[in-house]
């Protein structure tokens, strides 16, 4: 039984029990929508949620990508000069049903399609009824998953049901690859590729061999299928790399022949096994919202499935749903993806940072790049690591990215206490990346200032102090010669050889800790008001009130120096400091920075309404929190922003559950403890959610003016209520007011 959720009239359905996502229908207009919505991936294959009769340009693999030089009319030094573009492969949905033999003609026929993500199982369901002009009606069922083990398989069932004479036959074929997005006037989809993309090789039904002649990397499909229990069963095995194209057909044929004798059936006991223990960590509900409450289990599952696990990847803006950004890694999968699935996910999160450090060497060559002779700074958008920004004001003037993956090491430490990981690879990370902000900036009347830098906010750039950046850079910088100091503890041998190798001494850790106690963070004093950087509250405001509905986006209505000149955000990225960074600000600064910036922000960007959610919760702004709530929840599922075709939002999904547990359970990750200061919005009956905090399971309970802390498995904990202290042993818990 299942129950409308989101409106009767764009086919959206939630079961009752909120664990299942159903689409009706499959109009051209919203499959796009439909598509990622219903996309199954597992941080290695993305295999978007279209049927079988109509799918193109569906996969994509995290490992496919093409590298083509960015052209310019005028180039100068420290330009980036290649991006790389992860473009769809092989189609793997392609199918010929046929009648009697003969091909029927589905563009000719009216459908009827019902598709139903299962969260639970990882699988999507779909049933489609064509119906002919003669009255003769065919019904096609399929299933299908994405093994969560990071394998590059797609495992599918199919069967057809005919009202009608003759017999039906169903052919599952592979096809090569489609051309990617084109280029375009939006910046968030499209490129333009030197090469067509792929050359084939070899193509047939169950063959397919591809290179990309820009990056040299190589993909085979191999579909192998057979009959079981009344069902085809398909399987597709793919392999990517640079390895000789007759490898990567004997690693995909291995995938595929495997997949093929278990069976659909083992492949989803497995799968379900897989989520029994992703969902006992993290599952949440939101008594009296259940629509809200399915919306963020979906959100979870998509962050959940799309994040890279194999240590040589990460989440991209889109995850492998969409084809939107290229396929790009930016800051935003440290600043709201890691501190979720450091928590959820700990083992995904560790991967997604063991990529990071893999791609260090090509930071320090970004750094070169851009004349600094020490340090390293990541690449704003990449998939392997170089600079792929054609745009250096909104690209590799973005600094604070190493601000960003400082923040999720911290973060993911503190969250796990993984001490092996900071020893290995984050306090090298930690300080190579720290050692960027003293070459960046100068001592101006007793205060450090970074100079010509561009903060989240994109509709402000190349500016002195921006707040964000020297708040972030500041923690940065004390959490570099923290882990340090813990490093030379934990085994000072091994740090003494690791500091010689970095030419690492005292006296610049010491300049580390002079440096972030110096920093400035602009305060204009006349307004009693923090300044999202030195010169932003000197401009004249944007009437963003004022502005017709038609020209947002204004990335898309207006030249970036017209939205320089203004006090106007995309994302006031003040507020995001005051989130992540604010333990050392007032209530009453907070209050009045909200207040400020949040009528002067477009919220164009999709990663600003949880920030605004969560410090709304905090100033005591209810009404205005659950409304950024709902705003980042339903980004996608609503289509809020209209490209939703293009990609989830991998960091809004993020977004909302921040926005639930950072808001309104009042947790910051501001150390090793786990600490709340809970509340509850007048509307909502109760909350509850989980969390892993050092290897203990806690599950936590909102139910009218009472909290319930549980530590359902693991070590004991000492949690923070407010300013008290439980300590619980695993199988305890404790009850009290909500309230301090």
């Amino acid at each position: 039984m299942a129950r409308v959720l989101n409106g009767a009239d764009d086919g959206v359905l939630f079961a009752e029990d909120g664990w299942s996502l159903d689409v009706i229908g499959d109009e051209p207009a919203r499959e796009g929508w439909a598509a990622t919505i219903l996309a199954l991936s597992n941080g290695a294959l993305g295999v978007r949620g279209a049927i079988e009769e109509r799918a193109e340009a569906s996969t994509f693999l995290a490992h496919a990508y093409e590298q083509a030089p960015i052209h310019y009319h005028e180039k100068l030094k420290g330009f980036a000069t290649t991006s790389d573009s992860r473009v769809p492969v092989a189609e793997s949905l392609g199918i010929d049903v046929r009648i009697d033999g003969e091909a029927i003609d589905f563009t000719q026929l009216r459908s009827a399609t019902r598709r139903t993500l299962d969260l639970r199982a990882g699988m999507l369901r779909r049933e489609t009824r064509w119906s002919f002009p003669d009255g003769r009606l065919l019904r096609i069922f399929g299933e299908r998953i994405v093994p969560l083990d990071g394998s590059t398989l797609l495992l599918r069932r199919l069967r057809a049901e005919f009202d009608g004479e003759g017999v039906v036959t169903l052919h599952p074929r592979l096809a090569p690859a489609p051309s990617g997005a084109t280029q375009s006037d939006d910046p968030r989809i499209g490129v333009n590729l030197a090469s067509r993309g792929f050359e084939t090789e070899q193509a047939s039904d169950e063959l397919v061999v591809e290179r990309l002649p820009g990056s040299g990397i190589g993909v085979a499909a191999v579909q192998r299928s057979r009959e079981e229990d009344g069902w085809l069963l398909v399987a597709t095995g793919y392999a990517a790399g640079r390895d000789a194209s007759q490898t990567l057909v004997a690693d995909a044929g291995a995938l595929a022949g495997t997949a093929l004798t278990d069976g659909f059936e083992a492949a989803t006991a497995a799968q379900r096994v897989l989520l029994d223990t992703f969902w006992a960590g993290a599952d949440l509900t939101i008594t009296g919202e259940p629509r809200l409450a399915a919306t963020l289990r979906a959100n979870l599952f998509h962050l959940f499935a799309s994040a890279g696990r194999d240590g040589r990847s990460s989440a991209a803006a889109k995850g492998l749903t969409g084809e939107g950004y290229e396929g790009h890694y930016f800051w935003d999968t440290e600043a709201f993806m890691l501190p979720v699935l450091s928590v959820l996910a700990p083992d995904i999160a560790r991967a997604m940072l063991v990529y990071r450090a893999g791609t260090l060497e090509a930071a320090f060559a970004n750094a070169r790049a851009l004349d600094h002779k020490r340090g390293a700074l990541y690449a704003w958008r990449t998939i392997e690591g170089r600079e792929c920004s054609a745009h250096y004001p909104s690209g590799s003037a973005q600094y604070h990215i190493n601000a960003a993956i400082a923040f999720a090491i911290g973060t993911y430490v503190d969250a796990t206490g993984d001490e092996g990981f900071l020893a290995e690879h984050g306090v090298r990370m930690l300080v190579e990346t720290a050692r960027i902000w003293l070459a960046l900036g100068d001592w101006a009347e007793g205060r450090f200032h970074l100079r010509g830098v561009t903060g989240p906010d994109e509709y402000t750039a190349l500016i002195d102090d921006n707040w964000y950046t020297n708040r972030m850079a500041q923690k940065h910088l004390r959490l570099a010669v923290s882990a340090a100091d813990r490093v030379a503890a934990i085994d000072p041998e091994a740090w003494g050889w690791l500091a010689a190798e970095m030419e690492l001494g005292a006296a610049e850790l010491a300049e580390f800790t002079r440096t972030a106690d110096g920093m400035h963070l602009p305060y204009d004093a006349a307004r009693g008001l923090d300044a999202q950087d030195a010169s932003f509250l000197d401009k004249p405001r944007w009437d963003v009130a004022g502005t017709p509905a038609s020209e947002f986006p204004l990335l898309l209505h207006y030249h970036p120096m017209t939205l320089y000149r203004h006090q106007v955000s995309k994302q006031a990225d003040i507020v995001l400091a005051m989130v992540l960074g604010g333990e050392e600000v007032s209530a009453e600064r907070k209050r009045r920075v909200f207040d400020h910036y949040e009528p002067i922000t477009t919220h164009d960007s999709t990663l600003s309404a949880s920030t605004f959610a969560i410090l709304a919760n905090e100033v005591g702004h209810e009404a205005q929190a659950l409304d950024f709530f709902a705003e980042t929840s339903l980004v996608d599922i609503d289509d809020r922003h209209g490209n939703t075709g293009h990609g989830v939002h991998m960091a809004a999904l993020a977004g909302s559950w921040l926005a639930l547990v950072w808001g309104f359970a009042g947790f910051r990750p501001y150390g090793p403890q786990l600490r709340f200061r809970p509340t509850r919005p007048a509307d909502w009956q109760g909350y509850s959610f989980g969390l892993t905090w050092r290897g203990t399971l806690v599950r936590v309970e909102v139910a009218g003016d009472q909290i319930t802390y549980s530590a359902v498995s693991g070590p004991e904990i000492v949690i923070g209520h407010h300013d008290t202290e439980i300590r619980l042993a695993a199988g305890a818990h404790w009850t009290g007011a909500l309230g301090c």
